[in-house]
């Protein structure tokens, strides 16, 4: 009995919490967000770790979905497989889920394309030039109403067989 009233006593602040995030998130609808960040690229088949910095524009649709587009400009280069790899830039739009867990942190999933132009050596040829299916996790935690800090990971399936790639984000998100 005891083990059954604390479930339900946890099953009802977890149903708190989260009409609680679901009204915040609804205020939040229809709202522009911008974010700017950090990227770090595994690619397995350059073999090369790639930084870059990364500018994001979104809005949510609904309180648990919305659009966002990501534009990413290469800050280092990198020795790999045949020589010096650089991102030059890359491009991408993506649907995102966001599932409210508290007021004040949401976990995000997001899916979608991109287009990344990598400077390769010649020799190399073009291994990771080209569309990619994206997709990803993360989370976001809100610092207050305005501002939030977002960590997430990106895996990149590039068309043919041109490799993967493994983003992991750390961005500062303010709404306007």
């Amino acid at each position: 009995m005891k083990t059954f009233l604390i479930a339900t006593a946890a099953v009802a602040a977890t149903l708190v919490a989260g009409s609680a995030a679901y009204a915040q998130d609804s205020k939040d609808v229809g709202k522009v967000y911008g974010s700017l960040g950090y990227q770090s690229t595994d690619n397995d088949t350059t073999n090369s770790n790639l930084g870059s910095v990364n500018a994001r524009v979104g809005t949510k649709i609904t309180p648990h979905f919305g659009v966002e587009g990501e534009l990413s400009y290469g800050t280092n280069d990198d020795n790999g497989t045949g020589g010096n790899y650089k991102l030059t830039n890359k491009a991408a739009v993506y649907g995102v889920g966001y599932l409210p867990v508290s007021p004040s942190f949401d976990l995000i999933g997001r899916v979608g394309v991109s287009d990344t132009d990598l400077k390769a050596p010649a020799a190399a040829g073009k291994y990771e030039q080209g569309t990619a299916l994206e997709y990803g996790v993360g989370g976001q935690y809100h610092i207050n109403p305005e501002y939030a800090v977002r960590a997430d990971y990106t895996r990149s399936d590039f068309n043919g067989d041109k490799g993967n790639a493994d983003t992991a984000t750390l961005s500062l998100v303010k709404k306007f």
